[in-house]
């Protein structure tokens, strides 16, 4: 009985676990596998970057964890975010999860957002569908306090996604993550074609969010911004995981050739890293 409950603990402290997961493309004559059967345990009330280069499969385990992957996909094994399964062999289901307990900050904000709304009608679009019957007066008044937390000006609600600059369509995405308030966070290349004022504001906010009590996954290919923010990295290679483990352990230890190759080419040194 102990044993059980020491079991159940272990379980209900986990937000996301893959188990020999394969997702693949169908594109008619063959299957492109971008996940070669990984396994991986993510907890709760973390920061985990996914780190590897182009092609390494970490946006579509990122998208497979919100449940983005398009209807041509093909999966095995399983998939479960909070005790839910929503990868089970060929069977997908992600009710309850998508948008709700699970969502994701976009690589590229201001392409993900409604050229032809101002971002306070895109807020309020997003607040109904998450919250249903909520009224126009919360929506502006929780929108507005999300802008805030994330050091913008109110008068941004008033603009056009056009009217923002990069690093504001970037806050702006974040802003409507924080107002929907879910339990896991996957944030994809947050820093990417951000300089580097931005890349520290961006660290700031999403440690923030971890503050907050929720799950962050960071998608990455920089292992120097991830050391920065994450707690444990998973070192991503062709569909496989090479590495995982503690920030602290992976850089001053890399047991991976690759990971030192990421390691160097971030010129950090692991020998002397202190997190």
């Amino acid at each position: 009985m102990v044993k059980e409950e020491m079991e159940a603990m272990v379980l209900n402290n986990i937000a996301i676990r893959a188990r020999n997961l394969y997702i693949g493309y169908d594109e008619g004559e063959k299957i492109l596998w971008a996940l070669n059967g990984i396994d991986i345990d993510i907890p709760k009330n973390t920061a985990y970057c996914i780190v590897g280069e182009s092609g390494s499969g970490k946006t579509t385990f990122g998208n497979a964890i919100v449940g983005l992957l398009p209807p041509y996909v093909v999966t095995k094994g399983y998939l479960e975010i909070y005790n839910n399964k929503v990868i089970d062999n060929d069977r997908l289901n992600y009710s309850g999860i998508r948008g709700d307990i699970a969502v994701r900050i976009p690589q590229n904000p201001i392409a993900s957002l409604n050229p032809y709304l101002k971002i306070e009608s895109i807020f309020l679009d997003v607040l109904k569908h998450r919250f249903k019957s909520i009224s126009r007066e919360k929506a502006f008044e929780i929108a507005l306090e999300a802008i805030r937390s994330v050091g913008l000006s109110d008068d941004v609600l008033n603009k056009y996604p056009h009217q923002l600059s990069g690093g504001m369509s970037q806050r702006v995405a974040i802003a409507l993550t924080i107002a929907i308030n879910p339990e896991i966070i996957v944030a994809d290349e947050p820093t990417s074609n951000l300089d580097a004022y931005l890349k520290g504001t961006v660290l700031n906010l999403l440690k923030s969010i971890i503050s907050k009590g929720k799950t962050l996954i960071v998608i990455t290919h920089d292992i120097l911004f991830a050391s920065a923010l994450c707690n444990f990295i998973a070192v991503m290679f062709m569909g496989s995981i090479l590495e995982i483990g503690r920030v602290v352990d992976i850089l001053t230890n890399p047991l991976h050739p690759y990971t030192k190759e990421l390691i160097d080419a971030a010129n950090l040194s692991y020998t002397n890293f202190k997190h």
